[in-house]
């Protein structure tokens, strides 16, 4: 009984014990594997796969597994070598632990020939960019994608791809790969025909090379593009006999042979052509094929330039066949479109979630007011008095507050009012004293109105200065004195301002003024207040021709009062 019962705990601890041994070793070929990928193979190998326990054991080795024979440039073309990290990272793993997975996966898809596939998980791998820490294989994804983006003719997309990468694989020291990347976009540049950019990566990529110092010549092949596409026919001509006493790779002398060409030298082109081994890969053929047919034509072999000819044309449209049927010129529109579907899919669901979480918060909210309303409802109609006993308290305050400002701006208004009427008749004691001073011939009546009004408006200036009422007084006296003689002196008063003030009388003439009324708005014009204007002339008749006056002047209600606006209309006219 007791060797029974204790079994299930002695299975628990060897259970454990094992797992322990799995992860020690799995932790060992991971990390020989950035300096000795072939050691990591070999430690892996070792494994007995029916020791891996759960998910996620198998999932890390099947991940180390796929990267160490891409390491060790086994191109696998075995699915099911990181399937297992597939079902698991993708779905329970580390933003980290999705980007390998996602570019080791795209790496077996391209040794098998499936682009399209291969460019989706690039494309996810990519979009990890922001989340995943793993500087390394984000700049390898980088690279990845762009090399299909070259295959697509996506030039520009290869570039920037390159271009991305190379800042990446700066950032963690990795120069080797900084440089390659960078001459990768240089080439792309110059296929795009920019030179400014290429000058650019150019200079850059001489530096990388520079301190490097190594004895790979990485930037031959693109500096011999570089000379073809930018350079004169003196640049190409030395490229090309420099090119004489090196050993050539393939590719490289079939930019010599196309450089020949292009200076005019199909004799070189032709002898450079003779020791190239027909290329393997089909662009490599594309262009051996371009140059001996413009050999052939200087040669005038046209015959064997058809057959060629043909040859090139068949070629070029398998290649561009073989291109369309697959899924790669699609496979980033669908991504696009499968990943604008996820999003909707995620926006929907986060739509039903929320309104079902709403639905479960306002049922509680719900339950929880109805049991709180019994309780709360002698306390809610206490407050619900004290709270209008308060409001109404708030609306007395609220009154009496609006009540000061409107007394507040009543006063800031006046005040204002007064400074423009004190402006007013300082302006209009000048324009006086000039009227006399300059127009001596008036007529003496004229000369008396000016006279009286000049001593008036001082008086009312010398008030407005001192703040003094007895400085008013000639202005009360001259009030009273004219009651008695109202017509004759509104008339007067007008003929003063026809003097004094032409531009003023005239305007109000164009309004279809009578004389009546411009002698009314002159009581204004001479510094009377509405109320004295009023007391003058009488209230009801003051109220009939001030609204006849106003509408004729297309005054509103809403406009200033009618001795404002005489007195801003006399300033404005002297302008």
């Amino acid at each position: 009984m007791l060797l029974a019962a204790a079994s299930p705990i002695l299975a628990m601890l060897i259970g454990c014990s094992h797992n322990a041994e799995v992860w020690d070793t799995l932790d060992e070929a991971e990390h020989l594997m950035p300096s000795f990928p072939d050691s990591a193979l070999v430690v892996l190998s070792s494994m007995d796969k029916a020791t891996l326990g759960n998910d996620e054991e198998k999932a890390k080795y099947a991940l180390l597994m796929s990267m160490a024979l891409d390491k060790n440039y086994i191109d696998t073309t075995d699915l099911n070598v990181i399937q297992p990290a597939v079902d698991y990272f993708l779905k329970k793993g580390t933003h980290n632990e999705k980007l390998r997975t996602l570019y080791y996966q795209g790496r077996i898809f391209q040794n098998m020939g499936d682009d399209g596939k291969a460019m989706t998980s690039f494309l996810s791998g990519g979009n990890l960019i922001g989340q995943a820490t793993d500087t390394l294989i984000l700049a390898h994804t980088l690279v990845a994608q762009g090399a299909l983006y070259f295959k697509q003719y996506k030039i520009e997309d290869y570039a920037r791809n390159n271009l991305y990468a190379a800042s990446l694989y700066g950032r963690i020291g990795n120069k080797i790969l900084e440089l390659k990347s960078y001459v990768k976009a240089l080439d792309g540049y110059i296929m795009m025909g920019d030179r400014i950019k290429a000058d650019s990566i150019l200079n850059i990529s001489h530096a990388l090379d520079k301190h490097l110092g190594a004895n790979e010549d990485y930037l031959y092949s693109s500096l011999l593009s570089y000379v073809i596409e930018f350079g004169t026919d003196d640049d190409i001509r030395k490229i090309v006999d420099d090119s004489q006493s090196l050993e050539l790779a393939s590719d490289d002398a079939l930019n010599i042979a196309h450089a020949c060409k292009k200076i005019g030298d199909y004799n070189k082109a032709e002898s450079v052509l003779s020791k190239i081994v027909v290329p393997g890969t089909i662009l490599d053929s594309l262009k051996y094929l371009s140059v001996s047919i413009d050999i052939l034509e200087s040669e005038c072999k046209y015959e064997q330039a058809y057959c060629l000819h043909k040859e090139y044309s068949a070629m070029l449209e398998d290649y561009h066949h073989d291109l369309f049927s697959e899924d790669i010129l699609f496979a980033e529109q669908k991504y696009n479109i499968e990943l604008d579907r996820l999003r909707q899919i995620k926006n929907r669901d986060s739509i039903i979630w929320g309104t079902i979480c709403g639905i479960i918060l306002s049922v509680f909210a719900i339950s929880i007011l109805l049991s709180r309303f019994r309780i709360s409802r002698s306390k809610r109609i206490i407050a619900e008095k004290e709270n209008e006993n308060l409001g109404l308290e708030k609306e007395k305050l609220r009154s009496e507050k609006e009540k000061a400002e409107l007394e507040r701006d009543n006063k800031i208004l006046e005040t204002e009012n007064l400074k423009y009427e004190k402006a007013t008749i300082e302006r209009e004691c000048d324009n006086l004293r000039n009227l006399l001073d300059e127009h001596s011939g008036l007529e003496r009546p004229i000369q008396d109105v000016i006279k009286t009004r000049l001593d008036m408006l001082n008086g009312l200036l010398a008030k407005e200065i001192a703040n003094n009422d007895n400085y008013a007084k000639p202005y009360r006296k001259w009030i009273e004195s004219i009651r008695e003689k109202k017509d004759e002196f509104m008339n007067s008063t007008r003929l003063a301002f026809t003097a004094s003030h032409p531009g003023f009388i005239e305007f109000l003439e164009t309004h279809d003024l009578t004389a009546d009324e411009i002698n009314y708005l002159c009581l204004y014009a001479i510094g009377l207040r509405g109320k004295e204007v009023g007391e003058y002339i009488q209230l009801k008749r003051h109220y009939n021709v001030s609204s006849a006056i106003r509408k004729k002047l297309g005054m509103t209600e809403h406009d200033t009062n009618i001795g404002l606006f005489v007195r801003r209309k006399m300033s404005e006219l002297e302008k």
